[in-house]
């Protein structure tokens, strides 16, 4: 499961988990989960609920139309809350041309390719387009993406100003982002004046990525795009290759800076 756990506990910071957070845990476990569509049991196990809250739970979003059993399969997403997460997608920032980029950067590369967005202070993969290789790197539409491991999180970092680049520290590692930063100072230092950032087996043992930010009309990183695959395949040089076209189309992505005269 890729998506962060919710908790709202009221005035008490001990007190158990509210209802609604263990509805919004139930949704999260039973769409997200790596080995999603899962039997009640299992989803109950993950969201750390009982198995009779579980029940209560589903046999309400059910009802409601945000899940839907299958036929000895478990739960998943059901048609309300596939409208949701449509609708939802739907306006975000250019998703057309975001998927045509990077169907555009996979084909050229002949490797993964991905689009991010700054949600929040999170960043959430919204396009994804794989190579036909049965060896490949691999995500899903929606994952939230680690800043502080990932090419595109350091890329999207590089170009953000001081209080928003602690800001979605914070959301990813808590207490440790101001060590965080101080560790990524130089890293992010290159890829401010490079205008892309390297991942070397960091985010995943034996991937490399590179990536760069797409930005704003006053130069801040909202998003970004990359190039990735297996390190063995994707050398340092098949890497180097693909730069000119990542950036390409991050510029065609990008409106043009605003003036500051």
């Amino acid at each position: 499961m890729n998506a962060k756990r919710l908790s709202f506990n009221g005035n008490d910071p001990v007190a158990r988990p509210s209802y609604l957070a263990r509805l919004l845990d139930v949704i999260d476990v039973a769409v997200t989960h790596e080995r999603a569509p899962l039997p009640m049991s299992e989803i109950a196990a993950a969201a750390g609920v009982p198995v009779s809250t579980a029940s209560r739970l589903l046999g309400l979003l059910g009802e409601h139309g945000f899940l839907v059993q299958l036929p000895d399969a478990g739960y998943a997403a059901g048609p309300r809350l596939l409208r949701v997460a449509m609708g939802a997608i739907e306006r975000l920032r250019d998703t057309d041309r975001l998927k045509a980029a990077v169907e555009a950067l996979s084909d050229q590369a002949g490797e993964s390719a991905s689009a991010g967005l700054l949600v929040g202070d999170e960043i959430v993969l919204v396009a994804r387009k794989e190579p036909t290789h049965s060896l490949r790197a691999v995500a899903r539409v929606g994952d939230i993406i680690a800043p502080h491991t990932s090419a595109m999180g350091k890329a999207i970092l590089s170009r953000l100003p001081a209080q928003r680049r602690a800001a979605v520290l914070r959301a990813a590692v808590g207490e440790d982002a101001d060590a965080t930063l101080d560790r990524l100072e130089e890293e992010l230092a290159t890829a401010t004046a490079d205008g892309y950032a390297v991942d070397e087996g960091t985010f995943t043992v034996g991937l490399r990525c590179r990536a760069a930010p797409l930005l704003d009309g006053d130069g801040h990183a909202v998003g970004g795009l990359s190039i990735a695959g297996p390190a063995a395949r994707f050398t340092p040089e098949h890497a180097e290759s693909c730069l000119p076209a990542l950036r390409a189309q991050v510029a065609a992505l990008s409106p043009t800076p605003r003036s500051t005269a």
